[in-house]
C-alpha cells in the first residue's frame, strides 16, 4: 500500500483543473481590468505590458519538475499569456493585420521558449486559430464587397489546404523525431482540423471548384487505403467504389474536406479527429439538403436514393475487402 501511495500522479483530478482554469480566466480578467482603469489610453504602455506578461508567463512555465505544475500553468502562466496577449491587440487595435501576425509570432516563440507540455499545447491550438485572423483582417480593409468576400474565399480555401497539408504530414512521425514539436503532433492534427472546419462555413456552399478539389485528394487516399488491403482484380472495383463515392462528395465542400480528414485520420488511427469530421460530414450532409431549392417530399426522395446509395457502397466495399 505505501509502493502505491508514492507512485500516484502528481496531476491534479479534472474537475479541479477545470475550476482552476476558471480561476485562471477570473485572475487575467482582473489584472486587464485593473490596468485598464490606472492605464486607461496610453497603447504604448499596453504594448510594453504586454511584451512584459509574456515573459513572466514563459518564466513561470519552465519549472517542469514540480509537484505544482498544474497550479503554476492554471494559476499563473495562463492568465499571464491572456494579459499578455489582450494588452497586444488594445495596443495595436489600429492596426490589426500587423497585431494578428506579431500574436501569430509571439505564440510560436512562446512555444519554443516554454516547458510545461499542457501550456505548448494551449499555445499550438492558438496560433493555428490567430493564422487566419491575419488574412481575414487584411482583406476586411478592402472597400469592394465583392472582392473582400472572393478573397476571404480564397484565403480561407489556401488555409484549409495547407493545414491539411500539415495533418497529412503529422501523419510520418519520422519526419519530426528531432524536432521540438515530435511530442505534438496530436495535438497539430486536432489544432488544424478544428480550424479547417471551422473555415469551411466562410466559403460558399455553390463553391463546387473547391469541393471538386478535395473530391480528388480523397479520391487518391482512398486508392492508396485500397492497396493495402485488396489485391487482384478486387482493386480494379475498390477504384470505382472509391470514384463513385469521391464523386457523390464533389457538390459541396462540407462533405468532400470531411471525407479526406476522415481518410487521413483513419491513416493514423486519431479517434478524436474521426469523431470530428465525421459529425462535419454528418452537418455538412444535413446543411446541403437543407439548402436545396426543391419541394420538402421531392428533398425526402432524394435523402432517401442518398441513404441506398451509401448502403450500397458500404455493401460493395465489404464485400472487396474480403
Amino acid at each position: 500500500m505505501m509502493e502505491n501511495n508514492s507512485r500516484k500522479s502528481k496531476h491534479f483530478p479534472w474537475p479541479l483543473l477545470i475550476v482552476m482554469g476558471f480561476g485562471g480566466l477570473n485572475i487575467a480578467s482582473l489584472l486587464v481590468g485593473i490596468v485598464a482603469i490606472f492605464v486607461q489610453g496610453h497603447l504604448a504602455v499596453y504594448g510594453m505590458l504586454s511584451v512584459a506578461a509574456i515573459i513572466c508567463a514563459i518564466v513561470f512555465s519552465q519549472d517542469t519538475e514540480s509537484d505544482n505544475n498544474d497550479v503554476l500553468l492554471l494559476l499563473v502562466a495562463f492568465p499571464l499569456f491572456i494579459v499578455g496577449f489582450t494588452f497586444g491587440y488594445i495596443a495595436g487595435f489600429d492596426h490589426m493585420t500587423l497585431t494578428f501576425a506579431l500574436q501569430f509570432v509571439a505564440a510560436i516563440l512562446s512555444f519554443v521558449l516554454s516547458k510545461m507540455r499542457s501550456c505548448r499545447q494551449m499555445l499550438i491550438c492558438y496560433a493555428a486559430v490567430v493564422l487566419p485572423l491575419v488574412c481575414f483582417s487584411y482583406f476586411d480593409l478592402l472597400t469592394d464587397h465583392n472582392m473582400k468576400d472572393r478573397n476571404i474565399e480564397m484565403s480561407c480555401f489556401a488555409i484549409i489546404v495547407a493545414y491539411m497539408g500539415i495533418f497529412a504530414a503529422t501523419i510520418r512521425d519520422k519526419w519530426f523525431a528531432s524536432t521540438i514539436v515530435k511530442d505534438y503532433l496530436k495535438t497539430i492534427r486536432f489544432a488544424t482540423a478544428a480550424v479547417s472546419v471551422v473555415l469551411i462555413w466562410f466559403i460558399h456552399g455553390d463553391n463546387t471548384a473547391f469541393a471538386i478539389v478535395f473530391a480528388a485528394i480523397s479520391f487518391v487516399i482512398a486508392c492508396m487505403l485500397l492497396r493495402n488491403y485488396v489485391t487482384g482484380d478486387k482493386l480494379i472495383v475498390g477504384y470505382i467504389l472509391a470514384l463513385s463515392c469521391s464523386m457523390s462528395t464533389a457538390l459541396y465542400l462540407a462533405m468532400a474536406l470531411p471525407v479526406v480528414g476522415m481518410l487521413l485520420s483513419f491513416l493514423v488511427l486519431d479517434y478524436v479527429c474521426l469523431v470530428l469530421f465525421s459529425a462535419t460530414f454528418v452537418g455538412g450532409l444535413a446543411y446541403f439538403y437543407y439548402d436545396l431549392d426543391m419541394l420538402l417530399i421531392n428533398k425526402s426522395y432524394l435523402l432517401m436514393a442518398s441513404g441506398l446509395f451509401f448502403l450500397l457502397m458500404f455493401y460493395f466495399v465489404k464485400r472487396v475487402i474480403k
